[in-house]
């Protein structure tokens, strides 16, 4: 057995570690720095070794360092951490008094650790745990949607792997975020990834990360997706997209919990629970030959079928109401509200881009809109169509045995009811809005059979 000489083990240790280690003397003169140092600090050894500590620093920072580096010779403290930035990565450096077995002051060690992705997910986690948004909130007023939501919850708290799929923008990611905030993984990050976003050659190594060295570009390790979520949820969108060289390696992982970097010789450990969506049908794409049949059985152990808007009627106007309310607020527009024409126009249409659609078109209404009703025309030009058009006249649409009185009555019925209930009843607020005095606005309401107070309630 080959012997070696203990300070060349400690040495070669040393030199091996990923985290930058640099050695001062009792008199702050640099000793020893590892390469993983002149990484991270952007310089080499040979030039800062045998000069101050203090020529690696700018000149402002003089006062601090030379402060803690008497605190540590004094023995005041033992060791100090601190978070410093270095061209958009963030470290914790870490300085100790080295003391002999007698007490005396020997040298300062530096140990500077790369936390930049710890930082992140911390920050995401956080972020996470703020109570949803506005515009996170999901809507169920259909049965459809609610039967969805029942079942979600239902089997929140398991482990169980996840296919969410459905058509584009029916709302498959805010499935896959109540599913987390309801699991008992909460606490723990939920870590995203679209797979028809990565480059056929990084896929594995956003997945599984890297080391060193593996292959062109691959300056330092990196942690892939399934550490970073070790504890929480991987979610994997448009898992279609994988090629079938990369749902070979991520069927291993997901059955072995276990990921192995590109170029690294050791498997980490995960624990992950994985949610994949899609918004193609997977077991025709295992019929085409384009999925792993092994892979879609490991993934398709619980699946929610998200249903387009078209067959969820009941949720477009709540939702669209709601868009309406945070456009309002992020464009500092005072609140409005839909026309009853708009309403039969969006109720009747297709919407083949689903909720996402909705909102584009809800955000251009009310960044054009002029008055407190939003109308037709300040929709998008692809809602318009002749068809749709000539639905959303049938409301005010003339009918034999109507006159034109009834017609306009009807219509001026219900703007007058919503710009009350806009202003929650106020009379005077909601004259100004209309351009009418108050004295026109009571007779209206009279006329109508309106009660200022019945159309506040919600």
């Amino acid at each position: 057995m080959l012997q070696m000489p203990r300070q060349e083990i400690f040495s070669s240790i040393v030199g091996e570690m990923a985290e930058g280690v640099i050695f001062l003397d009792d008199e702050d003169v640099i000793l020893y720095c590892n390469p993983a140092a002149e990484r991270i600090r952007k310089v080499r050894a040979d030039k800062i070794v045998g000069r101050l500590i203090y020529t690696i620093h700018p000149v402002q920072a003089h006062p601090r360092i030379r402060e803690l580096l008497a605190s540590l010779k004094s023995g005041i403290v033992a060791s100090s951490n601190r978070v410093v930035k270095i061209k958009q990565r963030y470290f914790e450096n870490t300085h100790s008094a080295v003391r002999n077995a007698d007490g005396e002051y020997l040298g300062t060690l530096l140990v500077s650790r790369d936390i930049t992705e710890k930082k992140r997910l911390s920050e995401e986690n956080l972020q996470f745990k703020k109570p949803p948004r506005d515009d996170d909130r999901l809507v169920a007023s259909s049965g459809k949607m609610r039967e969805l939501l029942a079942l979600v919850d239902s089997v929140a708290e398991l482990d169980s792997t996840v296919l969410v799929t459905g058509e584009n923008g029916t709302g498959k990611e805010r499935v896959v975020e109540r599913l987390h905030r309801h699991s008992l993984r909460s606490e723990k990050p939920l870590v995203r990834v679209n797979c028809a976003a990565l480059p056929g050659n990084l896929i594995e190594s956003e997945l599984f990360g890297h080391q060193r060295g593996s292959f062109a570009g691959a300056t330092q390790d990196r942690a892939g997706r399934f550490v970073q979520a070790d504890g929480g949820t991987l979610f994997l969108d448009e898992i279609a997209e994988l090629p079938l060289a990369s749902q070979s390696r991520l069927l291993r992982a997901i059955q072995e919990k276990t990921v192995q970097p590109v170029g690294g010789r050791r498997e980490v450990l995960v624990d992950v629970r994985i949610v994949v969506a899609s918004n193609r049908d997977l077991g025709a794409e295992v019929l085409a030959g384009n999925f792993r049949q092994d892979l879609f059985s490991r993934l398709n152990v619980i699946h929610f079928e998200v249903p387009p808007l078209r067959d969820r009627p009941d949720d477009i106007i709540p939702l669209a109401e709601l868009f309406v309310e945070q456009f309002c607020r992020q464009m500092k527009k005072p609140l409005k509200v839909l026309a009853p024409e708009v309403r039969v126009l969006l109720q009747s249409h297709p919407l083949p881009g689903n909720v996402r659609q909705l909102k584009h078109a809800v955000e251009r209404a009310v960044a054009l809109g002029r008055g407190v009703l939003l109308l037709a025309n300040d929709l998008p030009a692809d809602l318009l169509g002749q068809e749709q058009l000539g639905v959303a006249g049938l409301y005010f649409a003339y009918q034999p045995g109507d006159s034109l009185k009834q017609i306009m009555g009807r219509h001026e019925r219900e703007t007058l009811q919503q710009a009350l209930r806009v202003h929650q009843g106020r009379k005077n607020e909601t004259a100004t809005a209309l351009g009418i005095s108050r004295k026109s606005l009571w007779e209206k309401m009279h006329r109508h059979a309106l009660d200022a107070s019945s159309v506040t309630e919600p």
